[in-house]
């Protein structure tokens, strides 16, 4: 749910006249990784047996035997918590009470822990939607610039045909020319002006994915009872919110 992609671009100098520089978007991403290892099996006295191993810790294997784990224990052992569950949940704090069902968030008070929790996430959500937005904005942006880069590329080319149609004073050759430039002209002045207008709606969806931002800080930190909050306990919290 966090966080942040940055799309630029260069236009020639031409089109830099023209246009405001594009601003950086924001991208927000947020989720958590889940790491989780199967156990290896264990031998026991009596046979074998398969055995969860922490990193290489005891197992029973339907004996007094021990249990090599090639990894250490998988996440879902702990109902999806990571590995260092005591340590996550100190950290969340008042934040663990996002254990709350899907419709306890949905009709808590707003004043209470999981009311503040559910406007948490509502505001994940929206600043998640508002940086997608920013990004294809910003990309709409890029590429209105890019036409425009092009089109002076092309007027240059055929304002240099006629610059030699003219030295060879045929007039059908001056003609063409001059038709294509005109051409070339207008178009230029149409992307020109469709360009501007993109990258002012890109201007528009960044000021807003930033606004966005702010406002899921702000309602993270509402909601918690240990500030500033970690990228780390934001992560396990979002985990705790996923699919509610």
């Amino acid at each position: 749910m966090n966080a942040n992609t940055v799309l630029k671009f260069a236009a020639s100098t031409a089109v830099a006249a023209l246009l405001a520089a594009l601003p950086v978007t924001f991208d927000s991403h947020y989720g958590v990784s889940t790491n989780s290892a199967m156990a290896g099996n264990g031998h026991g006295n009596g046979g074998n047996g398969n055995g969860n191993g922490n990193g290489g810790g005891n197992g029973n294997a339907g004996g007094n035997g021990n249990g090599n784990g090639g990894a250490a224990g998988s996440n879902a052992a702990s109902g999806g918590h990571p590995a260092n569950h005591g340590a996550v949940a100190s950290a969340l704090g008042g934040l663990n009470a996002a254990h709350a069902s899907a419709t306890a968030l949905a009709n808590a008070s707003p004043t209470s822990r999981v009311g503040k929790i559910a406007a948490y996430k509502a505001a994940a959500l929206a600043a998640t939607t508002a940086a997608d937005a920013a990004a294809t904005a910003d990309a709409a942006a890029a590429a209105a610039a890019a036409t425009v880069a092009a089109d002076n590329d092309q007027l240059a080319a055929d304002q240099a045909a006629l610059d030699t149609a003219t030295l060879g004073g045929d007039p059908t050759a001056i003609a063409d020319a001059q038709a294509a430039v005109d051409a070339d002209t207008a178009k230029v002045a149409a992307d020109t002006t469709a360009a501007s207008d993109a990258a002012a709606a890109a201007a528009a969806a960044d000021a807003a994915a930033a606004g966005a931002a702010t406002a899921e800080t702000d309602a993270l930190n509402a909601a918690a009872n240990k500030t500033p909050v970690s990228a780390d306990t934001q992560a396990a919290l979002d985990g705790l919110l996923e699919g509610k």
